[in-house]
């Protein structure tokens, strides 16, 4: 069965041309893509998101098996939309995937969707989730980007963009394999 990867990218909506010509790339370890654009700075709210990805996951090639990425903020509503049953597996990408991460008050007005998300995550989930962390990471460490009972994988870097361009180029390989891995 092929897998089809749903990227949801984080706050850095300026980076979304880089990401996408990353993912194309993808096709190289087996795996389709497709880049959400989030464009949190709008002001719409977490369902309106929401809306995004289960329009995209309704796209997703007949019978693929669905992946959703969530990078950073991304993961957030990654996790949110698990719920869909046609959901295989969420990889939180140095993700905010924790109810008690601190938004600061400027993202909280900035990106209502970001600090709605946060207040509606779950401690655990049923779905199978892989979260993928740096070794270090000053924006979202490891006690807010690890989800309890997720797969925890650690990319030997240093620094939040600096780990999610690797993910989505060098290191592309090792996250796709995790896409496409079966369940434990």
């Amino acid at each position: 069965m092929k897998t089809h990867v749903i990227y949801i990218p984080g706050l850095g909506d300026r980076y979304d041309r880089f990401r996408v010509w990353a993912l194309k790339s993808w096709k190289l370890w087996g795996v389709s893509t497709q880049h959400v654009p989030m464009v949190w700075y709008d002001g719409a709210s977490m369902s309106a998101k929401l809306v995004r990805i289960t329009t995209a996951i309704g796209h997703a090639p007949e019978g693929s098996r669905i992946v959703l990425i969530g990078e950073s903020a991304g993961a957030t509503l990654a996790l949110k939309a698990s719920a869909d049953p046609r959901v295989a597996r969420v990889i939180t990408l140095c993700g905010v995937a924790r109810p008690d991460t601190p938004v600061s008050a400027y993202l909280r007005r900035r990106a209502p969707a970001l600090d709605n998300g946060v207040r509606n995550l779950a401690e655990s989930y049923a779905i199978d989730v892989h979260s993928v962390r740096a070794a270090a990471d000053g924006v979202v460490g490891r006690r807010y980007s690890v989800v309890e009972g997720a797969t925890e994988h650690v990319i030997w870097s240093v620094g939040h963009l600096t780990t999610i361009a690797l993910c989505l180029t060098i290191y592309a390989p090792i996250i796709s394999a995790i896409a496409k891995m079966h369940h434990k």
